[in-house]
């Protein structure tokens, strides 16, 4: 024998002595209500799975089923859970309601079991079979089926047809129903399993000749004009039916729903143009009436608002859920829009509400832009933050749509580049986060500009929402980044923003105050020596920027205070020459403050400017701009000398400001008192200080400060 031979035959020995040898089905199968149980097969002596059936009653019949129950448990007598159970019946004299049930937690699964007629009698069994751990299980138990000869005679309704919402009684008769001889019955109905009507009872155990029922409409007349009903003796095939006509409900209102959305836009805005208003058929009960025909008709025609494409009147029927539903689009012009809904053929009707076309776009004068810091610590910081928020409304002060994009630029530091409007309690906003950063300006200012698509504002003379001839409006040029902040164009230090829009007029003549342009709205070319890039028209529908600007002043960390107040210095000040405008030609003197001698009175007030010290530009020819400390900088005093006390009066903390802000130091002699030092602190957000020494005497000073 080779060795492949001789280690396949080792192999089949030790598989038979595994085995424990050939066997058979050990199960039981008890006639007289006993519970059979099936353990596999094999001879050997290792516990295995096993399988227990069970009956809650040995003898059925139609109106007394009865419960069957397998249980399965492993080796150990532990419920095995989630195994299929095959449940089936030897000899075809009943059935089981479901032919696999799973097993639960506790290796239980159920059945129902019942006769396959009522005419069939005698024994029978009933097994369940499953397969675990590699182990096909059986187990069987037997009972006996009674014949149940019932048959139903008459199904009756006590009227002939029913009117809406009506009641009425119905009697099943049956024969050969007793106290020993018991069926099930149950009844039910197009109108019962869909909820429009109700059976009381609608199953019952029969033991007499006849059943009376009640029937009560809740609805079934609205969708059928018939109801057909069925009686059915259980686990037979014997059945009875009864068609019931029932009366269609009178209409009695007629109900607006809704308009999703509330608010469309002007046709052509690029925003949702369209809306789907919904109205309800009802009767007096309230429920809704399905195929009932409802005439609708727009209210208003403005701007050309159409339904369904189209201005003529609609007739359309109500839905199964008694609706009608019609869309209504946008024309060209703002305007409130109803529509009417009428029952053909009768008085009743309603209106719609709260559907209303709005512009949609942002109108310039409603297009609001605002800075959370005017004057942050950014000329020698980095990452130093801001924000910027745009509130935007149409020409009628209502909120852009959701979503709606702004654009923000800067020509220092850097800022988000488009943001998105969300309606904040109902408000169209947005904010764009702006950080110090290079490029800085020299004189340390910068503007930042917003701009969205939408259209240029009008003054409404004759109140129809829409602009006509001759009213006054703001022509709108292109925008460009002000860097100065002064409200004019300077094409050696200006730079547009390249935008698609860009015309070769010369702009309109602002005619009304309300629609100055100042230096918050760049346009190029509302003044005559700057390039024409306006039209010369109204501009509305997105064919035009509208525009927000705002400066904000990179403020140095360290302070220059200087003197806003001089009349008590000594001539040993010292003078600056500042930037006081947005245009290197506006300049003047300022007295610096620091190790200065104050002359006054035993108490008084120093007075200073809380100025940064912006640098300017030698190389430039460009004097240091005036600008404020960093909003939140703190200024404060304090003094070593004996009898001298000093406080801040005010100017502290620095507010939120483009100009440089004013502060002052109390101070007063105690006597006998009469000179001493006080030391002024200007502490920026980040805690860099600037500290100045101001020498006060009380006297006349012998000399003036120039």
């Amino acid at each position: 024998m080779n060795l492949f031979a001789r280690i396949t035959t080792v192999l089949a020995l030790l598989s038979l002595a595994a085995c424990g040898g050939g066997g058979g089905d050990t199960g039981t199968s008890p006639l007289n209500g006993g519970t059979g149980t099936g353990t596999g097969t094999g001879t050997g002596t290792t516990a295995a799975p096993t399988l227990a059936i069970g009956l809650s009653s040995t003898s059925i019949s139609s109106a007394n089923p009865a419960t069957v129950t397998a249980t399965l448990k492993d080796a150990k007598s532990n419920g095995i859970a989630g195994q299929v159970v095959t449940f089936a019946v030897v000899r075809g004299l009943a059935v089981t309601n479901v032919a696999t049930a799973l097993t639960k937690d506790d290796g239980t699964a159920v059945a129902v079991l019942s006769p396959a007629s009522t005419t069939g009698a005698g024994a029978d069994e009933v097994t369940a079979s499953a397969t675990t751990s590699g182990s096909n299980l059986i187990a069987r138990t037997g009972f006996t089926v009674q014949s149940t000869n019932v048959t139903i005679t008459g199904f009756t309704s006590a009227v002939a047809g029913l009117g809406a919402y009506g009641q009425t009684s119905m009697n099943i008769a049956l024969a050969g129903a007793s106290v020993g001889s018991p069926v099930q019955v149950t009844v039910s109905s197009a109108c019962v399993t869909a909820g429009k009507a109700s059976l009381s009872p609608a199953k019952f155990t029969a033991t007499t000749a006849s059943i009376t029922l009640q029937y009560r409409d809740i609805g079934c007349g609205a969708v059928r004009a018939t109801d057909s009903l069925q009686a059915v003796i259980d686990g037979t095939a014997v059945v009875s039916s009864l068609s019931l006509p029932i009366a269609s409900p009178a209409v009695a209102s007629l109900a607006f729903i809704s308009s999703t959305p509330e608010t469309i836009f002007l046709k052509g805005s690029g925003f949702t143009e369209a809306s789907s208003v919904i109205f309800e058929v009802r009767d007096a009960n309230s429920s809704p009436l399905p195929n009932v025909n409802v005439s609708l008709r727009l209210l208003t025609l403005t701007g050309g608002v159409t339904m369904e494409g189209a201005s003529a009147d609609i007739v359309r029927a109500s839905d199964a859920l008694g609706r009608v539903t019609i869309r209504v689009n946008s024309g060209t012009l703002p305007t409130p829009v109803r529509v009417s809904a009428t029952i053909v053929g009768s008085a009743i009707s309603t209106v719609s509400s709260n559907l209303s076309v709005a512009v949609g776009l942002p109108a310039q004068m409603n297009f609001s832009l605002s800075q959370n810091r005017k004057n942050i610590e950014g000329y020698n910081i980095d990452g130093t933050p801001n924000t910027y928020q745009i509130i935007a409304a149409d020409r009628s002060g209502n909120p852009v749509p959701l979503g709606t994009s702004i654009n923000f630029v800067t020509e220092g530091g850097q800022i988000e580049a488009i943001k998105q409007t969300a309606l904040v309690n109902g408000i169209a906003r947005t904010t764009a986060n702006l950080v110090s950063s290079d490029p800085r300006p020299v004189d340390g200012r910068i503007t930042v500009t917003a701009y969205a698509l939408g259209e240029e504002s009008f003054i409404d003379l004759n109140g129809n929402n829409q602009y006509d001839a001759g009213e006054p409006f703001q022509d709108l040029g292109n925008i460009f980044k002000d860097r100065n902040f002064d409200g004019r164009f300077d094409p050696a230090t200006d730079e547009y923003v390249p935008l698609a829009v860009n015309n070769t007029t010369a702009c309109a003549a602002i005619t009304n105050d309300l629609l100055v342009l100042d230096p918050t709205i760049p346009t190029v070319g509302k003044l005559g020596s700057e390039p024409p890039t306006c039209d010369g028209k109204w501009s509305g529908a997105g064919q035009v920027y509208v525009r927000r600007a705002a400066e904000t002043v990179f403020s140095t960390s360290a302070a220059r205070p200087l003197w806003a107040d001089t009349s008590g210095l000594t001539a040993s000040c010292s003078k600056i020459t500042l930037q006081v405008g947005p245009l290197p030609t506006q300049l003047q003197n300022f007295t610096v403050a620091g190790s200065d001698t104050w002359y006054g009175s035993t108490s008084g007030l120093l007075s200073f400017i809380a100025g940064d010290a912006n640098p300017g530009s030698i190389a430039l020819g460009l004097a240091p701009r005036l600008n404020p400390m960093a909003a939140g900088s703190l200024i404060s005093a304090s003094t070593p000398t004996n009898g001298l006390t000093v406080t801040v009066g005010g100017g502290s903390p620095v507010p939120s400001t483009t100009e440089a802000s004013p502060a002052s130091i109390a101070y007063a002699f105690t006597p006998p008192a009469s000179s001493g030092v006080i030391f002024v602190t200007f502490t920026s957000p980040s805690g860099f200080g600037t500290t100045i020494a101001v020498n006060v005497s009380v006297g006349t000073r012998p000399t003036a400060c120039p």
